[in-house]
C-alpha cells in the first residue's frame, strides 16, 4: 500500500484550505470510492504543503489498523491524525464496527470529507478530546437592540436532504450521530453518548424571570409531521434460542447459549414473558410463567437499554421533572406491551395522581370515568352517574347488591354501622358487638 511521505514531526500539513477551489485530492491510498481519485504517493511533498488542501497523519493512511480481538468487529485504527479531502474521498473504518468483505478483510463502507482519528489514554491524567471547540460570544450594541436576531453558535451543522436529479428518494439522513461502542470487559465504566453542561452563573435568571436556557432546544418552520425525540432502533441487542424448563417461576437453561446479566423477553409456546437474570443457567419471571417440566423450545431477547429516560439526582430538579405545556391531544400516550402503565410504588410521593375538579380518571375508554364533582366523588358510566359519594350521603343508581350473610349471634363481632342481610332478616350493628334485626315479609 503506498504511503504519504512523512513531513517532519508534525502530523498536520494544513487545516484551513480544504474548501478552497482546485482539483480534488483523495488523501486515502486505500482507494477512492469514485473514479479519478488522486494517488497521494505520486504527489510531491512541496505540492502537498503548498496546496493547503490536505491534513494527514504522519506517513500512514486512514485504513491502517486491525480488528479488536473481542469478537465485536470493532476496528482499532493505528494511524492517528486528521485527514481531509474534498468530495468524501477518505475511507473510514468505524471503531463502532467495520464489516468484513467476501475475502474476510475489512471493508470500508463509509467515506468522509474530514476524518479525525485519535485515542484517549487512560494512563495520562488529563482530559482528551477528538475535537475541541473553544468558543466565546460577547455582547454588543446589536445583541442589546435585537437579542432574538443576533445568534451565536459554537457548532452549526446545516444539512439539506433533497431528491436526486431524476427524482430519486435521498438516503436516510442524520444531522448529528453519536455511536458509542463499549467493548466487552470494560468494567464498571461511565459512558455517555452526549453530555450537556448548563452552567448558569447569571444572577438575573430566577424563576419567573425572562431568562430562558435549555440543554436541548427543538424548533421547526414547517407544518409537516416531525418528531422532536424518537427513541427507536433494532429493539433488541441479541436473540437467544435453545431449550429450558420452568418450575415455580424459575427458568432453567437446558441447551443453547447460556444467559448473561440482563432483562429478557422470553417466548414460550408463542407467549412472551419478562424475566431477569439470576445466573448463567437461571432466570426468574417478573410475571407468572407456567411450569414446563420437560424442556421446551424458547427464544429470548435483551432490550436495547434498561431505562428509556432516567432523571436522577436528589436536588437536580426543583419543580417538575417532566413538564408539558402544549395543546397536543395526548400529554402522554402509552402504546405497546407494557405490564404496568404507571408505577409509583417505589416513590415516597404522597399523591400518585392529582386531578382538578371535574377531571375524570376513565377506566373503560370514556365510558367509565371517576371524578370529583360538586363536592362529591362520582363514577359515571355511559354518561350517567352510577355511584356518588359525598359527606353524609352515598347514592347508587339502580339496585344495590351485597352477598347474603348472617351474623353468628346478636353479640358477634361488629362495629357500629355495619349491616348484613339474609333471606329472613336485615341486621344492623348498633354498638360494638351488638346486633339488632328486623324481619322481612312479602308483599
Amino acid at each position: 500500500m503506498p504511503r504519504l511521505p512523512t513531513i517532519g514531526p508534525i502530523t498536520v500539513l494544513a487545516s484551513i484550505g480544504v474548501a478552497l477551489a482546485g482539483p480534488a485530492v483523495a488523501l486515502d491510498p486505500a482507494g477512492s470510492p469514485r473514479p479519478g481519485g488522486s494517488d497521494p504517493a505520486a504527489l510531491e511533498t512541496r505540492t502537498l504543503t503548498a496546496s493547503g488542501r490536505l491534513v494527514v497523519g504522519s506517513g500512514c493512511v486512514s485504513s491502517d489498523g486491525a480488528y479488536a480481538t473481542d469478537g465485536t468487529l470493532s476496528w482499532q485504527p493505528s494511524c492517528l491524525g486528521v485527514f481531509a479531502a474534498p468530495g468524501q474521498d477518505i475511507a473510514v473504518y468505524p471503531t463502532r464496527g467495520t464489516p468484513r468483505g467476501p475475502d474476510g478483510k475489512a471493508k470500508a463502507d463509509s467515506t468522509a470529507t474530514l476524518l479525525v482519528q485519535a485515542r484517549g489514554d487512560g494512563a495520562v491524567a488529563k482530559a482528551s478530546n477528538g475535537i475541541f471547540i473553544n468558543y466565546e460570544t460577547v455582547g454588543g450594541p446589536e445583541s442589546k437592540a435585537r437579542l432574538d436576531t443576533t445568534n451565536a453558535v459554537g457548532q452549526l451543522i446545516s444539512v439539506r436532504q433533497r431528491p436526486g436529479p431524476n427524482g430519486e428518494k435521498p438516503p436516510s439522513t442524520w444531522g448529528h450521530n453519536v455511536d458509542l461502542h463499549i467493548a466487552p470487559g470494560s468494567g464498571g465504566v461511565q459512558s455517555w453518548g452526549v453530555e450537556y453542561d448548563m452552567n448558569n452563573f447569571n444572577q438575573d435568571c430566577a424563576p419567573g424571570s425572562p431568562c430562558l436556557s435549555a440543554a436541548m432546544f427543538f424548533n421547526g418552520i414547517s407544518g409537516h409531521p416531525n418528531t422532536a425525540w424518537l427513541y427507536s432502533g433494532g429493539g433488541s441487542t441479541k436473540t437467544y434460542a435453545g431449550a429450558v424448563t420452568v418450575a415455580k417461576n424459575t427458568v432453567t437453561w437446558v441447551s443453547g447459549e447460556k444467559f448473561v446479566p440482563a432483562i429478557y423477553r422470553i417466548k414460550l409456546n408463542e407467549t412472551l414473558y419478562r424475566a431477569h437474570y439470576v445466573s448463567p443457567t437461571q432466570l426468574v419471571g417478573d410475571v407468572a410463567i407456567p411450569d414446563f417440566a420437560r424442556p421446551v423450545p424458547y427464544a429470548a431477547q435483551n432490550a436495547m437499554v434498561h431505562n428509556g429516560i432516567y432523571f436522577q439526582g436528589e436536588n437536580n430538579v426543583s419543580d417538575t421533572d417532566l413538564l408539558t405545556a402544549t395543546s397536543a391531544y395526548n400529554a402522554i400516550n402509552l402504546s405497546g406491551h407494557h405490564h404496568v402503565g404507571l408505577n409509583t410504588s417505589a416513590d415516597s410521593t404522597r399523591f400518585a395522581l392529582l386531578a382538578s375538579t371535574g377531571q375524570g380518571v376513565c377506566l373503560d375508554t370514556f365510558d367509565g370515568c371517576l371524578s370529583h364533582t360538586s363536592g362529591g366523588l362520582q363514577y359515571a358510566q355511559n354518561g350517567m352517574v352510577a355511584l356518588r359519594v359525598e359527606p353524609g350521603r352515598t347514592t347508587a343508581r339502580g339496585v344495590l347488591n351485597t352477598p347474603l350473610s348472617t351474623p353468628a349471634s346478636s353479640s358477634a363481632p361488629c362495629t357500629a354501622g355495619d349491616w348484613a342481610h339474609d333471606a329472613g332478616f336485615v341486621y344492623t350493628c348498633v354498638a360494638t358487638n351488638t346486633w339488632k334485626r328486623a324481619a322481612l315479609s312479602s308483599w
